[in-house]
């Protein structure tokens, strides 16, 4: 073999059939608008007046249990995260009931439920604690319900503090209790 002299002799290597790409300068993204939650116009505010009918067909009014830190939740007897809670809100009852807190628990018995079918409900789970019936959209958009389980938290001067939505746990409850009761 002969070596390569001259200049217009080829190479000793051959070029690459992939050419090298141009230099790519790194632009960074631009960051997404920080977005801060909307804020709830329920909260630090009075509870809405508002009267209910118990499963006994007694009327329940949210100004009677001034002075008591109200549980306020709404939950059916077909949705799984509220059975998930009931026991919660059953313990919180029975251990703090005297203490001067409060669960009512509204449901709405033309959603998919019948009074008879949340009678056995409350049976089943032997549940003590008052339960209200309602179908009023007006109440439910009063407290800014938009989906099931949502419990409301009034204190003992009548003003909403916690929205929570989802199911309550134990842990929550607590944290509650410990933050409302001080």
């Amino acid at each position: 073999l002969a070596a390569c002299n001259s200049a217009d002799e080829t190479p000793l290597t051959t070029p690459s059939p992939y050419p090298t790409p141009a230099p790519v300068t790194f632009i960074p993204p631009t960051p997404l608008p920080t977005l801060s939650p909307m804020p709830d116009p329920l909260l630090d505010q009075p509870a809405p007046d508002v009267t209910l009918t118990d499963l006994n067909g007694a009327p329940i009014r949210l100004r009677d249990y001034a002075g008591e830190i109200v549980f306020l939740n709404f939950w059916a007897t077909w949705c799984a995260p509220c059975k998930e809670e009931m026991p919660a809100l059953q313990a919180l009852h029975d251990e703090h009931g005297a203490d001067g807190m409060r669960v009512i628990a509204i449901t709405n018995p033309d959603e998919g439920q019948s009074e008879d079918m949340i009678r056995a409900f409350v049976t089943d789970y032997d549940l003590t604690f008052t339960v209200a019936l309602s179908s009023d959209a007006a109440l439910y958009a009063q407290f800014g319900v938009a989906q099931i389980p949502m419990t409301v938290i009034i204190d003992r001067s009548g003003i909403v503090r916690v929205r929570h939505v989802g199911a309550l746990h134990d842990h929550d409850i607590t944290a509650y209790v410990d933050r409302l009761d001080n």
